[in-house]
């Protein structure tokens, strides 16, 4: 509010507007260096093209959208008709920056990093007065991309923080996107590479230099920034000045760093037991390091602080490894067996190393590194109890089946869809698209008889699903529906007309026989039809009744 309180008293004190005049205030003999109006029009550019940034970065609620706006149209209005100087203009533009950044960014979760130094780039070694080139090796441990990575040297005139000279500003390297990982091996065959050309000051001190460099990036939609920090190991023009106070045990301290690490098994799942390798190295060449003990800490979790949990806990009850003695250059290979907590979130936990040791000089020397192990939850799924109307059709009739799909599991279930399975009926897909966890969703599915089935009445839902990675998975279900032949009874036929039968001329002289003869024809339609009638209900009855065994069954 004091910064927006700042700019509109500037506005008002600097600049007045009537109509299309505009009168500049200046005291008297002042002849200030008004910028034109094309340095106007791209300090101008400039602010809309951080606004438009905001816009995309961050999710903006309407509300902040207005503040926003007359912010940042008031601000182009003024920039554009006021009568300022550079610093003036430029001083300006960036109060409304960090204004509408201030905005922007209120009531805003933070996103995390996953932006990493690889280990398999050893540390390099440089000399006074020569050139060196320092490399990056980037890697994103992180399950999305990340895009648009701009890295800046952070230099320093104390020679004990940056022991290049600075004869120009460094430039900013790029990288376009960087790749998430599933590991790792991964993480380091998607790495990106950047390096600079640096000159080794001449008064450089001897010792191990931390080299931090800015970044930024954008993680899924969000802006983040954070450090990188590697290591170069700087020898000096006089040995006895060094960047420590005990220059001969610094010079030969050596250094231990995690080269690679594995699981088994390899996927990792919530509430399981594995087995965690870790690799470490002692890059010393000269140096051995004994002693050595190393400490797994996994990452704290729990929202309270009387509910916290550490994400991995060792089996054993200790988290500690110890070895006796690495040689110089020697790689030492540590397991551990470890359980995941049950009700862990899908995403990489980061597990700390921390290593103590000595050399023959020294004692308690201390190194740390990071490793970070994939935890994915396992698909739940299960169903209600099925509604079927009816639960008995015949061949080209119609039902209706209704059940509920829960997600019971911990993470989202993609692609989901409802087929049918069965020679009686046919159906095309119910498609449900993808349930949260926790969530439901209902089928509502019409089948249609197309032939009667053999007496099981057992028709099979199928519900497939994906993972993140695309793999399928299916779950069965059975229904209890009939399909059955349409049979015409008794009420049928009497249902159907009769045409009516001519009688014949009486004939003179036979006409005992006719009556008996046409008696005897009657007798036997009736006959027929009662036979015929009597196997249909028989036959139905015996139908009826393999349907009853069937459902005790």
């Amino acid at each position: 509010m004091r910064q927006l309180k700042k700019i509109l008293v500037m506005m008002l004190m600097a600049v007045m507007l009537c109509g299309n005049t505009l009168t500049v205030f200046a005291t008297e003999g002042d002849s200030p260096e008004y910028v034109s109006d094309e340095w106007k029009d791209q300090i101008r550019g400039q602010l809309n093209r951080f606004y438009s940034d905001l816009k995309m970065i961050y999710n903006l609620t309407d509300e902040k959208i207005k503040r926003m706006d007359k912010i940042y149209n008031s601000a182009m209005t003024y920039m554009k008709n006021a009568g300022l100087t550079m610093s003036e203009l430029t001083s300006y533009e960036s109060e409304i920056e960090g204004y509408l950044s201030e905005i922007a960014k209120e009531n805003t979760s933070g996103t995390e990093k996953f932006l990493m130094l690889s280990n398999e780039v050893p540390i390099l070694d440089a000399k006074y007065g020569e050139q060196t080139f320092v490399v990056l090796s980037l890697i994103n441990l992180g399950k999305t991309d990340i895009t648009d990575v701009v890295v800046t040297p952070t230099v320093s005139n104390d020679r004990t923080k940056w022991p290049f000279d600075i004869q120009q500003a460094y430039d900013a390297q790029t990288i376009q996107i960087i790749q998430a990982s599933n590991d790792t091996t991964d993480a380091f065959n998607k790495r990106m590479d950047i390096g600079w050309y640096f000159n080794v000051r001449q008064d450089v001190l001897t010792g191990c230099y931390p080299l931090t460099f800015h970044a930024t990036y954008y993680q899924s939609g969000a802006l983040v920034e954070t450090d990188v920090t590697t290591y170069i190991n700087i020898k000096g023009a006089n040995p006895s000045k060094t960047l420590i106070e005990d220059p001969d045990k610094k010079a030969s301290n050596p250094r231990i760093i995690v080269t690679g690490y594995r699981t088994e098994p390899e996927v990792v799942y919530a509430g399981s037991t594995f087995k965690l390798s870790v690799s470490v190295k002692n890059t010393s060449k000269a140096t051995a390091v004994e002693n050595v003990l190393f400490n797994l800490e996994a990452t704290v979790e729990g929202k309270d602080a009387d509910a916290t949990y550490s994400a991995f806990l060792p089996t054993s009850g200790s988290s500690s490894v110890y070895t006796e003695r690495i040689s110089p250059g020697e790689t030492y290979d540590m397991s551990i067996e470890m359980e995941a907590k049950s009700d862990l979130s899908q995403k990489p936990y980061v597990l700390t190393v921390n290593m103590k040791y000595d050399t023959e000089d020294q004692i308690n020397m201390s190194d740390v590194a990071h490793v970070s192990v994939p935890i994915k939850q396992e698909a739940k799924i299960d169903t209600g109890a099925a509604e079927i109307m009816p639960e008995s059709i015949a061949v080209g009739e119609q039902s209706n089946v209704m059940f509920s799909v829960f997600n019971t599991g911990k993470t989202t279930l993609y692609n989901v869809k409802v087929t049918y399975e069965s020679a009686s009926v046919e159906s095309g897909i119910t498609y449900l698209g993808n349930i949260a966890p926790g969530a439901t969703q209902n089928v509502d599915s019409m089948l249609t008889g197309i032939a009667p089935d053999t007496g099981e009445g057992i028709v099979k839902a199928v519900i497939t699903y994906e993972d993140e990675a695309g793999n399928e998975t299916r779950f069965e279900k059975d229904l209890n529906l009939m399909v059955y032949e349409m049979v015409m009874d008794n009420g049928m036929m009497e249902d159907m007309p009769v045409e009516p039968v001519e009688e014949e001329p009486k004939k003179k002289g036979l006409p005992l026989v006719g009556i008996i003869g046409g008696a005897a024809a009657v007798a036997v339609i009736v006959a027929v039809i009662v036979i015929v009638s009597k196997k249909r209900k028989a036959k139905k009855h015996q139908e009826d009744m393999d349907l009853l065994d069937g459902d005790d069954e």
